[in-house]
């Protein structure tokens, strides 16, 4: 039986155990929302010289940019090998629960092939285990809010179909909209085409760059991160329904302090029926450098069509 099939043959039965939610390192979780939720997350490589560390586990943040500053060149990353995402898959599966995945946007990252690869040898890796693969089309919390979705469905005993269509529901609607401090790392990194053609050359700029729909838009060019922090909470208060209740999570680098001061605004602006602050992990940091600053977001009244 293919991996549809056993999907399919879980949707709507109400029998099934708890779906399981498992995303990468990439979706910038709070370590207690994932813990009380029981997402699984699945460390992303990367290294520095002859170090290959784990996203997230052995090597902090601050530690992180203190090197990246140094050597002014981000870290060779590489996508979890597909053995990885089966022994976390397993694991998930224990009790015979169904696994759904919840990746970074395939068209911004190297790790579909990974992801792929692991799911066709579910099928003999992972006998009779349904295992389903959302594509976030997105990176930080707004694949972060795709997976908080279908855990907090799965973790109110939904059937798989129920599961799935709620984190389809939110990856149809989140938006990432960051500022960042230099494009210097962005341009090294070369990770998105689109944005390296629009803005090379122009490093002292201070875009404002959306993500949503699993693509990257370069929305404006500031010249002072004054303007840039302006613009991008003009640009939130427009795309936000008067009265609508928002889920926001602040992204930052080593920006702690922008950050407070930018919550704070959410939560003085909109209805916030969720907020939160978190780093962007070393993965995402390294590729857009120290000083990036930004909220992922959906809105409710959309989601239920209001």
């Amino acid at each position: 039986m293919s991996a549809a099939s056993r999907s399919a043959a879980w949707l709507g039965s109400e029998a099934a155990p708890r779906v399981a939610v498992v995303c990468e390192s990439t979706a910038c979780l709070p370590a207690a929302l994932r813990d009380e939720l029981g997402i699984a997350v699945i460390p992303v490589p990367f290294a520095y010289g002859d170090h290959t560390f784990l996203d997230g586990v052995d090597i902090t943040p601050a530690e992180f940019y203190a090197r990246l500053v140094a050597t002014r060149t981000p870290p060779r990353t590489s996508p979890p090998a597909p053995g990885d995402y089966l022994r976390v898959w397993e694991r998930a599966s224990v009790g015979g629960r169904p696994v759904i995945a919840v990746t970074v946007a395939d068209a911004l990252s190297t790790f579909g092939r990974s992801v792929r690869l692991a799911a066709d040898l579910a099928a003999s890796e992972l006998p009779g285990v349904p295992i389903t693969v959302i594509d976030s089309g997105s990176a930080g919390m707004g694949q972060g809010f795709v997976a908080l979705a279908a855990a907090r469905a799965a973790a109110a005993r939904q059937p798989l179909a129920s599961v799935v269509e709620s984190a389809t529901r939110v990856r149809n609607s989140v938006r990432l909209l960051v500022t960042l401090d230099t494009l210097e790392y962005l341009a090294r990194a070369s990770r998105i085409p689109r944005i390296a053609s629009v803005l090379g050359g122009i490093l002292a700029i201070k875009p404002i760059i959306e993500l949503s729909g699993g693509e990257a838009r370069p929305l404006a060019r500031l010249r002072t991160r004054r303007r840039a922090l302006a613009d991008l909470r003009e640009r939130l208060r427009r795309s936000v329904p008067e009265g609508a209740r928002l889920h926001a999570g602040v992204q930052h680098a080593q920006a702690a302090e922008e950050a407070v001061g930018l919550e704070e605004w959410l939560g003085a602006t909109f209805d916030c029926a969720e907020l939160l602050t978190t780093e962007f992990t070393p993965v995402m940091g390294g590729y857009c450098g120290p000083g990036l600053l930004g909220v992922a977001y959906y809105v409710e009244d959309v989601l239920d069509g209001g």
